[in-house]
């Protein structure tokens, strides 16, 4: 069971995650700012929710928005996946090419940028550390170059 207090510090918690007034609080919650200030004052004159006033601020906090980052990490989960079915994909071909003949590496080596794929390799190895990632991006001036190489062709 939840305590008011807990109650009250996940209000208060969530209305400055969204830098909000108690006075705007209120207004969300549709309960009078008067009432609002006086839960969260110190000593005596601090009063308790009603019942009523918690059933809303429950139903309130259930309801509310998701912080703008959750999308982010929503987006970055699912990127992930894809990051890492494509890896399972890629390390299959590449196994092909490493037990094949040297010929089948000659394509392989004909047909692909060396650069790319040192590109490739190394932003997957920095992504590991935000650190080395960051000192990476700032010196690499190598980028991705192969569907430009490949408008060139065509």
């Amino acid at each position: 069971m939840e305590t008011i207090g807990a109650i009250l510090s996940e209000l208060e918690s969530y209305a400055k995650g969204l830098d909000i007034s108690r006075k705007e609080l209120a207004n969300r919650l549709g309960i009078p700012y008067s009432t609002v200030k006086h839960w969260f004052q110190q000593g005596r004159s601090a009063r308790r929710p009603s019942e009523a006033n918690l059933t809303k601020i429950r139903a309130f906090l259930e309801s509310r928005e998701k912080p703008e980052v959750y999308p982010q990490i929503e987006e970055a989960s699912h990127r992930t996946e894809k990051i890492r079915y494509l890896l399972l994909l890629l390390e299959d071909e590449l196994r092909w090419f490493r037990d094949n003949d040297p010929d089948a590496r000659k394509i392989f080596r004909k047909e692909l940028d060396a650069s790319d794929i040192g590109y490739i390799s190394s932003l997957l190895t920095m992504l590991g550390e935000e650190d080395k990632f960051r000192r990476w991006l700032a010196l690499t001036t190598n980028r991705f170059a192969f569907f430009k190489k490949r408008r060139r062709k065509i």
